[in-house]
């Protein structure tokens, strides 16, 4: 039967699902934003995320005193770029000199009235990174963290199940990087 000749199924209607709001503990929700040139600059960048990679690996991190393997994260120091706190922490974290952060979005995030550090309202971001690291030494002493470097299926692996409400946003990110790395459009 020619294929011409084949009844085609309706085009389903798009329809707008709503917007995803991501409960980040009882001070705050958030929304995230998918964006990779610039963060806006009416809103403090207060706490980031970064995904730190180098080659085919990824590296967890985790305090001392926890349990949970994390990616970089942590508050920025007031007058700190979000850019800055990265690099610094990513050393701090696990010894990585990063090279080339990739921003892929943030998170929107507004305070709720159990917040008890920023009036109700209080609008911030969080942004998330892919950092790339040039070379990885061992962790500082004293940083109170250790790391552990796992093969890329394993470290997407682990994001998975310790940053379910971020996982689809950090496997983007992920996938971008090995694009970049592979195509050699990363810096040296």
């Amino acid at each position: 039967m020619p294929l011409g000749d084949i009844p085609m199924p309706a085009m389903p209607e798009e329809r707008f699902g709503g917007t995803l709001e991501i409960i980040l503990g009882r001070g705050w929700r958030a929304v995230y934003m998918e964006e990779t040139e610039l963060l806006p600059d009416d809103r403090p960048a207060l706490y980031a995320y970064a995904c730190v990679v180098r080659g085919d690996y990824g590296y967890v991190t985790e305090k001392d005193d926890s349990e949970g393997w994390n990616v970089v994260e942590g508050d920025i120091a007031d007058g700190e770029s979000a850019e800055a706190f990265v690099a610094r922490a990513a050393h701090e974290q696990t010894g990585a000199t990063i090279s080339e952060t990739l921003l892929l979005g943030y998170l929107d995030c507004e305070a709720t009235s159990y917040n008890e550090q920023y009036e109700n309202h209080f609008r911030a971001i969080r942004p998330v990174y892919v950092a790339v690291a040039s070379e990885v030494g061992p962790v500082p002493d004293g940083s109170g963290y250790h790391r552990r470097r796992l093969p890329m299926n394993q470290y997407q692996n682990e994001l998975r199940r310790r940053y379910p409400t971020l996982e689809q946003h950090f496997m983007k990110g992920l996938g971008r990087y090995m694009v970049l790395e592979r195509t050699g459009k990363l810096k040296a």
